[in-house]
């Protein structure tokens, strides 16, 4: 019995080992690299609707400390054991090279790899074009280990749900309610189309410890969603609950054997926003910084190697690439019009 019991424990560790890596990819929608980089900004800070608790929460002296009490996760891990890029005040940038400088088109030129000329607006049309995340799911030992967990109703399009094979959660109805559903169901949203983040947080990760995808996507919407009101109390705390998430999906990552030490966290954006008090609340081709994002990565092929500085811009289309090159995967010799990765892999990886 003994000798059996010891067989099916090897058996099962070398199941694991042969699993290979994973990658969870967060994006944090319109999220601006003036917050990332530098925490609260003073301006907009100063603005009378907002409130006396949140400048004594997030205002600080200096760029260094503002920017660790708003995301103390990424500034205290990623920035340590990571990889941080896009902030421009240091000749860091990752450039949105889509024309439209809005959403579908951004996720279109991020999953995609490559900017695309007839994804104008947020219409709801079946992206024709595959993303790597459906190149992925189509690759050997990728079946069935592929989902993404959406906070806005456009994202079955941006994935081509019709096409794509794997499941994309944003809370609708269906034969087996998910618990995104049921969160949706019970709680509405000031906004139409969208649901708030914690549902979809708690979805996916519940989805993590059953079903252990090796790619995983969360798309959180709050910080767009705020922005765009105006509310800049909001948009902070937003972004700060969603650092809270991102550490306690690394912890989970870290306590789960088929994850830990094999996996890769890249956490960015769809587009950037105005860079004036103005202007903070849009994004589009006339806007003035919404042509600029940020990417934050972490994991074991990624060496530790804190703030890019002083490069030659990046393009938003290489995260596709990236995310494929965490998994060991050549997503541009499969989709030759992707841009290669960003180079922040071990060269091994790459």
């Amino acid at each position: 019995m003994r000798k059996a019991l010891a067989a099916l424990a090897l058996l099962v560790a070398g199941c694991a080992a042969e699993r290979g890596h994973s990658v969870i990819v967060v994006t944090l929608d319109g999220t601006r690299w003036q917050e990332i980089f530098g925490g609260a900004d003073a301006e907009l800070i100063r603005d009378k609707k907002v409130p006396k608790e949140t400048v004594d929460q997030f205002w600080r002296p200096s760029a260094e400390e503002r920017r660790r009490t708003l995301m103390p996760f990424l500034w205290d891990t990623v920035a340590r054991e990571g990889q941080l890029l896009g902030n421009v005040d240091v000749g860091s940038q990752i450039l949105v090279t889509n024309r439209f400088k809005i959403s579908y088109p951004g996720y279109h030129e991020l999953l995609s790899g490559f900017p695309s000329e007839t994804i104008d607006s947020n219409s709801k049309v079946p992206n024709p074009d595959v993303t790597v995340l459906e190149w992925l799911f189509r690759r050997p030992r990728f079946e069935d280990s592929v989902a993404a967990f959406c906070s806005w109703d456009v994202f079955p399009s941006i994935l081509n749900r019709q096409r794509c094979g794997f499941p994309i959660d944003i809370g609708e109805p269906g034969p087996t309610p998910s618990l995104l559903h049921r969160l949706r169901s019970e709680v509405d949203t000031p906004w139409h189309g969208s649901v708030y983040d914690a549902f979809v947080f708690h979805a996916g990760m519940q989805y993590i410890r059953e079903k252990k995808p090796r790619v995983l996507y969360f798309a959180f919407g709050d910080t767009d969603e705020w922005a765009h009101t105006g509310a800049y109390d909001n948009y902070l705390e937003s972004l700060n609950r969603g650092d809270a998430w991102l550490r306690e999906l690394w912890a989970l990552l870290q306590s789960i054997p088929e994850y830990r030490g094999k996996t890769s966290l890249i956490v960015t954006c769809d587009h950037g926003r105005g860079d004036s008090p103005v202007e903070w609340r849009s994004h589009n081709n006339r806007v003035n910084g919404a042509g600029y994002i940020w990417l934050a990565a972490i994991g074991p092929n990624i060496p530790a190697g804190g703030v890019w500085s002083e490069h030659e811009p990046f393009m938003q289309s290489q995260v596709a690439a990236t995310i494929a090159a965490t998994v060991g995967e050549n997503f541009p010799a499969g989709v030759p019009k992707a841009a290669p990765p960003l180079p922040i892999l071990r060269p091994a990886a790459r």
